[in-house]
């Protein structure tokens, strides 16, 4: 930039020069009787080059000026799109979650009418276990909305968990995948009885431990396994999920097997909570 200024500079000098000499020519000229045409002749030939080239200099500075402007008008364009299309990926998200939500609030209402007799309520999860898997969970719910100690809890297709701690706004489940968790089934077909254990590393592979089986029983293929009236805890006939992989046992009196839960435990925002304990129903 300071190399093409010098090269202005120079030529503005040059032009300087020889209009003292065109001067010094003209006067010369007079003196010695030349015509005038001669002397422009000889101003035209050597002034204009210099001129047109001084033109030329500065001719191209604007043009890289306009071009500098129009770079920079561009870019803010680009600028501008780029923007736009964030905001657009924003709300594409915005409207999967909120159609998600829809489809899991319908799930919900097919399951409440699933299991019409028993009393439930809604509640919104509002903190997960930090692993993979949702082993435990609180919704926002507590013992002001009636929330008790083992209350029964539902999500996508059937039996999601248990409360197991409440406070006045407040209300904490365990799943039924945790480790250590178990509960009584029983084949909703042959009426086979078993017990579904929770398990975080199998559930890593899609599944839960399911076992005790009667090594004469008749449990077929992705059986539907439910709750059974003996539990302790659980309401009787919800739906655990699907015997699937069931062998014998090194023991040869029992099989075990994995279960395919009715739950999506990576995925839960909303839950139906049986508002009756079995004790409750039971007494």
């Amino acid at each position: 930039m300071k190399k093409k200024i010098r090269i202005v500079v120079k030529i503005k000098y040059i032009l300087i020069l020889l209009t003292i000499f065109m001067l010094s020519f003209v006067i010369y000229s007079y003196t010695k009787g030349d015509g005038i045409g001669t002397i422009k002749s000889a101003a035209l030939y050597i002034v204009s080059p210099v001129r047109n080239a001084y033109s030329s200099i500065i001719k191209r500075r604007e043009e890289r000026k306009e071009r500098g402007a129009t770079a920079q008008e561009l870019q803010a364009q680009i600028d501008a799109l780029k923007a736009e299309n964030e905001a657009l990926k924003l709300k594409v998200e915005y409207y999967r979650a909120d159609e998600y939500e829809l489809d899991e609030l319908r799930t919900l209402m097919e399951l409440k009418d699933k299991y019409a007799e028993y009393d439930m309520t809604g509640a919104t999860v509002i903190a997960k276990s930090s692993d993979g898997w949702i082993s435990e969970f609180t919704i926002d719910k507590g013992s002001r909305d009636g929330i008790k100690v083992d209350m029964n809890v539902l999500a996508g297709s059937g039996l999601c968990g248990i409360v197991t701690q409440v406070s006045e706004n407040s209300s904490v489940v365990s799943t039924i995948i945790e480790d250590d968790m178990n509960v009584s089934a029983v084949s909703s077909a042959t009426r086979d009885m078993c017990i579904v254990s929770g398990d975080l590393e199998l559930m890593s592979e899609g599944y839960i431990r399911i076992m005790h089986i009667s090594i004469d029983a008749k449990m077929a293929e992705y059986e539907r396994i439910i709750t059974s009236s003996t539990s302790s805890k659980y309401l009787p006939g919800i739906l655990i999920g699907y015997a699937c992989d069931i062998t014998d046992d090194p023991n040869g009196l029992t099989r075990s097997g994995h279960l395919i839960p009715a739950v999506d435990f990576a995925h839960m925002e909303n839950v139906l909570v049986i508002t009756r304990t079995k004790k409750d129903i039971y007494r």
